[in-house]
């Protein structure tokens, strides 16, 4: 087996615990758009903060895993860092929601959000180096780099005016900021998805070898990897 056939389940997997934690995120921020226009807007804040320490959990893994099994390079090694201190930066902030101070809640949670959008926005730029490397980059990666860039930088915003700004309008467009971002995050598991099940799909005229059947004196044709050619 080849070494990227052997990758791709990984790759996969990666990709669906990535979605996973996208979906939980987008729940999440719907609560927080909910918390923008509510009255009584604790208890959605507090049920967007349970949705995204959720969110961080699966999201933790694909960082953890890429530093056991990944390159070891220091750019490798800040962008896993980056991710890691992302994600706890979120859930630090969503389990201060639920302190009985709600105004120290509130400066916890805000900081701990900015300081996490902050961590992925560094990241996705770190990656986004790979549009000025010589080699190519594959279409799926460049849609992937630069969603993951547009969510880095609308999780920046939602951090800014969803946790600092004084203007009700402001406010509730930071919040906003937070739905669009998580959206946007789920485009690269998307991809990866897509791509791996578009490599698992059986391809038509697969390269056959002949080889000579000695007892019937004809030619039988069988596929290089050693299934049926149809």
């Amino acid at each position: 087996m080849a070494a990227d056939e052997k990758e791709e389940p990984a790759a996969v997997s990666v990709a669906v615990t990535q979605l996973i934690g996208a979906v939980l995120f987008a729940a999440g921020s719907a609560c927080f758009v909910w918390m923008a226009w509510a009255d009584e807007w604790v208890l959605p804040w507090r049920i967007g903060c349970v949705l995204w320490i959720f969110g961080c959990v699966p999201y933790l893994w694909p960082p953890c895993r890429q530093e056991y099994f990944g390159p070891r390079t220091a750019a490798a090694h800040l962008s896993n860092v980056l991710q890691v201190c992302g994600m706890i930066s979120w859930a630090v902030g969503s389990a201060f929601a639920f302190l009985d101070n709600v105004d120290t809640a509130m400066q916890v949670n805000a900081a701990g959000y900015l300081a996490g959008s902050a961590c992925l926005l560094c990241d996705a730029v770190l990656q986004a180096r790979a549009f000025c490397s010589a080699s190519p980059v594959p279409r799926d990666e460049r849609f992937s780099l630069l969603a993951d860039l547009f969510a880095g930088l609308f999780y920046v915003l939602a951090g800014v005016f969803g946790g600092y700004a004084k203007d009700t309008a402001l406010l509730r467009f930071g919040n906003v900021c937070w739905l669009v971002g998580s959206l946007i995050s789920g485009v690269r598991p998307c991809l990866a998805i897509l791509a791996g099940m578009r490599r698992g799909r059986p391809t038509a005229g697969r390269t056959c070898v002949e080889l000579e059947a000695t007892t019937a004196g004809t030619a039988t044709k069988v596929p290089s990897d050693g299934g049926y050619c149809h």
